[in-house]
């Protein structure tokens, strides 16, 4: 029966489609000629707004009122700390500190209803149920932190590890006879990465007015990483004193190779200690099972018999 209805359904679908281009198959096609020549007419704002997509539409709107709810009980201590988490993971122009407190709650409230959705099926104790339901919306309230928190740990990789390449480019284009804002503007045009773009965004706010020493201070405070932190203070510290900052860029990323090898050494220090846990208790035992197996069990044998 399914399948006759099946038929009968496709059936109808494919002779509708046939009856609509056989009669308004040429007027559609002289249309889209007359489109052609003489150009689209003016879209409506009706079309306008049905061609934005429905994230715009719809889920922007609603997040947007939520906001303004949660603007009135958002403490300012939360707002400022959720800024500087979404500052160190470069998500400031996406997002703002009241729209990640609505991805929270909503999250949180969604998987909330899933949680209790599934603790109804699977029809379990009041307990067990409940401790279900406290994990999903504990879950919905970390996740955003958390993917905030795992982008500015991997920024900060990212930065240490181009680091000396860029001081080394600096270097060498301050001591060809560059500027620093001119040997910035090299390493910017010849590197790629977030480190580069933070260079640009730095040498922008230098060019609307804001002094360098400013710049390179917020710029610091982007990241936490203390070499680029030592960098930013050595460059300061040398415009103010009047040394030369092909100097001090030399010598900061000396130091940061340095630090670097010496992190690499005591790494591979904590190496084997690191690996007893694993060798005793999964490595060990397995050796002992295939050495020693055949004669036990030859033993228990014997014993038996």
């Amino acid at each position: 029966m399914l399948y006759l209805l099946s038929l009968v359904f496709g059936a109808a679908f494919f002779t509708f489609l046939l009856g609509y281009v056989f009669i308004f198959g040429e007027r559609i096609t002289l249309a889209r000629r007359v489109n052609q020549v003489v150009g689209a007419p003016p879209a409506t704002i009706r079309e306008k707004e049905l061609s934005a997509p429905f994230a715009a539409r719809v889920i922007k709107p609603l997040m947007a009122k939520a906001a303004a709810v949660l603007v009135r009980i958002l403490p300012s201590e939360k707002e400022a700390a959720l800024r500087n988490k979404l500052v160190r993971a470069g998500l400031t122009e996406r997002l703002t500190p009241v729209e990640v407190m609505v991805f929270k709650y909503l999250g949180a409230g969604l998987l909330g209803l899933a949680a209790v959705f599934i603790a109804g099926v699977a029809g379990g104790s009041l307990v067990k149920s409940t401790c279900i339901i406290v994990l999903a919306v504990a879950v919905g309230l970390m996740l955003p932190e958390y993917y905030l928190v795992t982008r500015a740990r991997r920024r900060n990789a990212e930065v240490e590890a181009a680091l000396p390449q860029i001081l080394d480019l600096l270097t060498v284009s301050v001591e060809a006879g560059l500027g620093f804002d001119g040997a910035v503007s090299k390493v910017i045009e010849k590197t790629r990465g977030v480190l580069a773009l933070e260079l640009k965004k730095m040498m922008q706010e230098v060019r609307v007015g804001k002094t360098r020493r400013e710049a390179l201070k917020d710029l610091a405070g982007r990241f936490d990483v203390n070499d680029l932190n030592n960098f930013v203070s050595a460059v300061i510290l040398g415009e103010q004193l009047g040394i030369s900052i092909g100097n001090v860029m030399r010598r900061q990323a000396d130091q940061i190779r340095l630090r670097r090898r010496q992190q690499a050494e005591e790494r591979a220090m904590k190496a084997p200690v690191k690996m007893l846990f694993p060798l005793v208790f999964m490595i060990f035992p397995a050796l002992f099972i295939i050495i020693l197996g055949p004669g036990a069990i030859q033993i228990y044998r014997s014993f038996i018999r």
